[in-house]
């Protein structure tokens, strides 16, 4: 058989053709843009053209870690590379200022990207401008309001130096202070520390030194009136080489300019179809769901088999019933069921065709059954009396409680030829038999059958005295088990709704705890097996000997006062409780026991907690302020002594030698003051301006200055923010400050993590308060410390000040909230604010 050639063979080497003589036309032109000549001199330049690109530029151009050259120019510069088929000399200098004279001195033969000047213009050529960007006024958050060029004049300001826009605001506003910085980091870093009021740079370059430094307290106040118009600049003695730079610019299209800006000045969105942690999540909930639906078939199944077994049981039990009343043992029957098997019972043994019951105590009712049936047991009715034994009744079983005996007539009619004192609706009555029951020489209960066929004897009379005694045994049985259940219903009331929490040990088991007791506890038994994970490392000893005390049943009074930590999920995961525990000695069920009394006094610590750290900050701020005027004075007279020292040098021709030093002094001086100048506003903090605030409001700020940081960390951010929250009063500015240090904590303690890293910032409302929740899946902090979190200058990491989490403590104190750390549900730092509603919580805003 001949076998045809495969059809779709043919089809994919086709597509396969095309795509690839797509690619190819898409990367290089089908015809050369260059001119033979400008070919000859390019291939004969390569790799000796001469590229510097500006340092320390990020992102538009800068070395990386690896001493590669990348960034946005840089990207621009490998195309034009890849579409002209050439390699650049890559050289890198370290300041602007050497780039520019490098190139004055034909040392540097292109400049990758440069703003046209008429100085630049002696000695170089422009492309066409690829890239065009604004200039943006950076300053400390401190500073209110946008700012412009013209409203700067008493301010300090930081520019590159070299760059263009100095030389513009330096001729346009000659009135301005301006500082010459090495870098845009360095200038961000000195209006950070307050050492200049305001830097002037590019807006891509701010975002990316805000985001990689992790710098919190800057903001963008305004733009400049002056855009940087970036072209390549060539040597202007090499015109091939500015006419090859033209054509090879131009061969980038706009969709890979617009890539190009968008890689390295905004961050790409990725669709949650694609992002792995949203399947992770969908395939969880779906086992959870499906082993959740196992639980309940299963649940459901074992409840059938229970519900069956407990049936037999209670057939069973029935028939056990039935046999135990016959003998006269009802344990289970309430006391109108004891009455009327004991009538009923009575009426059978003795073949009546009636029978009556009669109570002489202090329930003073009157039960009586009648049947009108020949076969006896059918057609029972009943009526009770409260009111007691009417006198027109006493006719009926008179004689039996006056003779405190059993009393029989065989003939009615002969005895009481009147008929009177018949209960109404018994009767005729021919024959019948009074059974008193006697306690304490007293007529409790008065028993009667009548209306046997034929006369009563003594086997009756005893029949129905043995019946009417053990009835009434259990009528008193079950009448003191009814008073012990309401006297024990009273205490386990009184007990069960205690605000203390109660435990009972006994044989050094814990055999009753109150509902108070479990929400402080939980599911930990520091009187039964002691878990020391949950007890703080510093109350184990103390817990220990309590414990001990409690189970060996030691006499005395014993008291122990510790922290734990609660093990259970939930919102109190993680939580630190504080108690204090008296045991004493009792008797319980006729047995020796302990009663423990639980205290929850964890508001009462935090609160003095919260006094300690308020002092401790009071004190601080004082003895700081102290330190910061003691230092500031002399510092002022050095200042007054150097500026003297350099007027006389500066006639001196060891002017140029000293000058480096009096610049270093100067520097060293400023750094001084800076860092007083934080001293003090540590130490006198501001009231907050307290407005109606939508708290998501300033999350979200703070989310959206830390989110890039955050997602080139490889951290992923989770928000949980309820949208129906009410206002409440804040300053959103501090609030803000407080999510922002909190996250660079987080940030910070994942930075080394090696597993998932993950953020969780939540908000949601708890009776009158509002909470805020920052939790990350790092190591958590240690239990041992949390209790000083929150003081200044107290820090566990080698590069920090150990104030952030104060000013944070200092700021929500300052609003009337509170804040505490706890563990999380996946073990790592939990920090949770809760902050008051104050007046006018009743309805939700936005601002």
């Amino acid at each position: 058989m001949v076998r045809r050639p495969d059809v779709r063979f043919f089809l994919v080497a086709l597509l396969l053709l095309v795509a690839f003589s797509a690619t190819a036309w898409a990367v290089t032109p089908a015809v050369d843009p260059l001119t033979p000549e400008e070919r000859q001199w390019l291939t004969a330049h390569d790799g000796k053209i001469r590229l510097a690109p500006s340092p320390n530029w990020e992102p538009l151009e800068f070395f990386n870690e690896h001493g590669r050259y990348s960034g946005l120019i840089a990207d621009y510069m490998h195309l034009v590379e890849e579409r002209l088929g050439f390699r650049f000399k890559v050289i890198r200098i370290d300041t602007w200022e050497n780039v520019l004279t490098l190139a004055r001195t034909r040392q540097v033969d292109i400049i990758s990207a440069a703003h046209h000047t008429r100085e630049r213009g002696e000695f170089l050529d422009w492309s066409p401008t690829f890239l065009s960007l604004s200039n943006t006024i950076i300053v400390n958050k401190s500073v209110q309001g946008v700012l412009t060029l013209g409203r700067m004049q008493n301010m300090t300001i930081g520019v590159p130096a070299g760059y263009a826009v100095y030389h513009y605001i330096k001729g346009t506003y000659p009135d301005l202070n301006l500082i010459p910085v090495s870098s845009g980091r360095e200038g961000m870093r000195m209006v950070s520390f307050g050492e200049i009021d305001a830097m002037i740079m590019e807006v891509p370059n701010a975002l990316f030194v805000i985001e990689s430094q992790q710098i919190t307290n800057l903001r963008l106040a305004g733009t400049i009136d002056f855009k940087v118009a970036l072209g390549a600049a060539t040597r202007n003695d090499w015109p091939l080489l500015g006419s090859i730079m033209a054509k090879g610019l131009a061969l980038i299209t706009e969709e890979e300019r617009a890539d190009i800006y968008n890689k390295w000045v905004r961050l790409e969105q990725i669709p949650f179809y694609r992002n792995p942690t949203f399947w992770t999540v969908v395939s969880s909930m779906l086992i959870v769901v499906v082993v959740v639906m196992a639980a309940v078939i299963a649940i459901n199944r074992t409840l059938k088999v229970q519900v069956a077994q407990r049936t037999e049981e209670l057939r069973v039990n029935e028939k056990r019933l039935e046999a135990l009343l016959r003998l006269n043992q009802m344990t289970d029957a309430s006391m109108d069921e004891i009455m009327a098997f004991a009538v009923k019972e009575a009426v059978k043994l003795t073949r009546s065709r009636f029978g009556y019951l009669a109570f002489a105590d202090s329930t003073g009712w009157l039960f009586t059954l009648d049947s009108r049936y020949p076969a006896a047991g059918k057609g029972w009715t009943a009526t009770c009396t409260p009111e007691g034994f009417p006198e027109d009744y006493k006719g009926f079983w008179g004689e039996a409680l006056s003779r405190q005996a059993p009393v029989t007539t065989n003939d009615y009619p002969a005895s009481n030829p009147g008929m009177q004192g018949l209960p109404k609706g018994v009767g005729p009555i021919f024959r019948y038999m009074n059974i008193p029951v006697l306690k304490r020489g007293e007529v409790v209960v008065v028993a009667g059958v009548g209306n046997k066929p034929v006369p009563y004897d003594d086997a009756d009379q005893r029949q129905v005295t043995l019946l009417m005694a053990g009835m009434w045994r259990m009528v008193q049985r079950r009448r003191s088990e009814e008073a012990l259940k309401q006297s024990e219903k009273r205490f386990r009331d009184l007990v069960e709704s205690s605000l203390t929490g109660i435990t009972i040990v006994q044989s050094g088991q814990v055999v009753y705890s109150n509902p108070e007791q479990e929400r402080i506890m939980g599911t930990l038994a520091p009187f039964g097996t002691l878990d020391e994970e949950a007890i703080h490392p510093d109350d184990v000893e103390a817990v220990t000997r309590f414990t001990q005390a409690v189970i060996n049943g030691e006499p005395g009074l014993h008291e122990a006062e510790f922290r734990f930590t609660s093990m259970e999920g939930g919102m109190d995961h993680g939580r630190q409780t504080w108690v204090t525990c008296r045991a004493n000695p009792i008797d319980f069920q006729g047995e020796s026991a302990v009663l423990i009394n639980t205290m929850d006094i964890t508001r009462a610590k935090e609160l003095e907690h919260l006094l300690v750290v308020q002092d401790k900050m009071a004190s601080l701020g004082h003895v700081s302020a102290g330190i910061a005027h003691e230092i500031r004075n002399p510092l002022s007279g050095i200042n007054i002594y150097v500026s003297t020292l350099e007027k006389r040098v500066a006639s001196c021709s060891a002017m140029d030698e000293m000058e480096p030093v009096f610049r270093q002094i100067r520097s060293a001086s400023g750094k001084i003051e800076s860092v007083i100048r934080r001293v003090m506003n540590f130490s006198k903090p501001c009231e907050p301006k307290i407005v109606p605030t939508q708290i998501n409001k300033p999350v979200r700020e703070a989310l959206a200055l830390s989110m890039m940081t955050l997602t080139k960390s490889n951290i992923h951010v989770e928000q949980r923010l309820d949208e129906d929250l009410p206002r409440c009063y804040a300053e959103p500015q501090l609030i803000e400050e407080v999510v922002l240090n909190l996250m660079t904590n987080a940030a910070s303690a994942l930075k080394a993590w090696p597993w998932e890293k993950r953020i969780r910032i939540s908000t949601f409302r708890d009776a009158g308060e509002i909470i805020l929740q920052v939790e990350d899946s790092g190591p958590g902090v240690p239990r041992e410390v949390r209790d000083r979190v929150f003081e200044p200058f107290f820090t566990t990491k080698n590069n920090s000040t150990g104030i952030g989490l104060s000013l944070c403590h200092r700021i929500v104190t300052d609003h009337g909230g509170s804040i505490r750390v706890e563990e999380g549900e996946g073990g790592g730092a939990r920090f949770v604010v809760a902050l008051p509603l104050g007046s006018g919580h009743g309805e939700p805003g936005n601002e």
